[in-house]
């Protein structure tokens, strides 16, 4: 069916009946003591949600897979239009968790689309892989309570955490599933306590975790230090269950990393020490990282010698001085300062 010119008297009437809401709903505002902006973007995400809500009936149950299928092409249109006015690609994956028979959808932009056919995990095989994890998550809400003995303190002093909720490692659990699983628990359990939120578990080196400012504790020694997907099944499963129970764990460095020149951290006293037993081996450990020792030669130049307190060899080895001479600009009534690198040899030059 063609659609028909718009009708401008509508328009006209449509316009002022919106003038009239707009000025009802600042009127509203005014009363409620709320700011019109908010009142509006309240009225319409009200509007909004009685817009898409939707209320199964006898005769529309038949329907729903295709309002469903309508629902969802007209929005990958809608993402196509966006692409070609502002240029942004995106990505629409879309399963059904109510009908076990249900076809995902996929939809967006062409590139969007190719990407997801193209990934390793992704096509087919990743929207049934999308839709077990939501089958899963919404199973988890009525899961039973932890026991007392899997729960950990929340005073715990080694700020340890475990994942959010106990994942049930059960012998009819999929190694892929297993996989996922210790993925997203050991990633999950990284960032809460490094407080990162991209942080990234180093499964090949582990000692890479202090760039987080946290080490692991709990790998089984007979497990090697390799990639899940590298790893076998049972083993998979083992750190899964360690990663349930607490034992496997990540823990909050708070110890900065010394070595064996730097001081430890310690007291006032300590610290004075350490100065005084520098101080007896020549070293002069003040508070400010160079030492300015000014001398005045006869042509009233500043002779400044700059020595390296934590260098001591390189102290001995600096004998010449930069040479800081003061000159007056004549287009300028500021004095600037010139430092030039000339050697304390200019004596020996007069008198040769």
């Amino acid at each position: 069916m063609l659609c028909e010119p718009p009708d401008e008297l509508y328009l006209e009437r449509f316009e002022a009946f919106m003038e009239k809401c707009l000025t009802d709903i600042r009127s509203f505002a005014e009363k409620e003591a709320r700011p019109f902006e908010q009142t509006r973007q309240d009225v319409a995400r009200w509007h909004c949600n009685k817009l898409f809500q939707w209320q199964p009936s006898s005769s529309e149950t038949s329907n729903r897979s295709t309002e469903t299928w309508t629902i969802l092409v007209n929005l990958s249109r809608i993402l196509e239009s966006l692409s070609g006015v502002f240029g942004i690609e995106s990505l629409l994956l879309a399963v059904d968790t109510e009908e076990s028979t249900g076809q995902p959808f996929l939809g967006g932009t062409v590139r969007g689309r190719e990407f997801w056919r193209g990934m390793r995990t992704g096509g087919e095989s990743g929207a049934r892989a999308f839709k077990e994890q939501c089958l899963k998550n919404q199973n988890s809400r009525n899961v039973q309570p932890i026991s007392p003995d899997q729960r950990i303190p929340l005073n715990n002093p080694s700020k340890s955490v475990s994942t959010s909720s106990v994942i049930d490692v059960s012998s009819k659990q999929s190694a892929r599933n297993v996989k996922v699983d210790l993925y997203d628990g050991v990633r999950k359990a990284l960032r809460a306590v490094s407080g990162i939120r991209n942080a990234e578990m180093k499964w090949t080196n582990h000692e890479r975790l202090f760039t987080y400012g946290v080490y692991l504790e709990g790998w089984p020694s007979d497990i090697p230090t390799k990639n899940p997907s590298t790893l076998k099944a049972d083993q998979n499963k083992r750190l899964l269950n360690l990663l349930n129970k607490g034992s496997l764990r990540f823990i909050k460095n708070i110890m900065l990393p010394s070595g064996p020149d730097q001081p430890q951290a310690g007291g006032a006293g300590e610290e004075t020490d350490s100065r005084a037993d520098d101080n007896e081996g020549g070293i002069d450990q003040s508070d400010d990282m160079f030492d300015w020792a000014i001398q005045y030669d006869e042509d009233t130049a500043v002779s400044v010698s700059l020595s390296l307190p934590c260098f001591p060899l390189i102290k001995s080895m600096i004998v010449p001085s930069a040479t800081i001479r003061r000159r007056h600009c004549p287009n300028t009534s500021s004095r600037t300062w010139r430092c030039g690198a000339e050697l304390d040899h200019k004596q020996t030059a007069k008198e040769g």
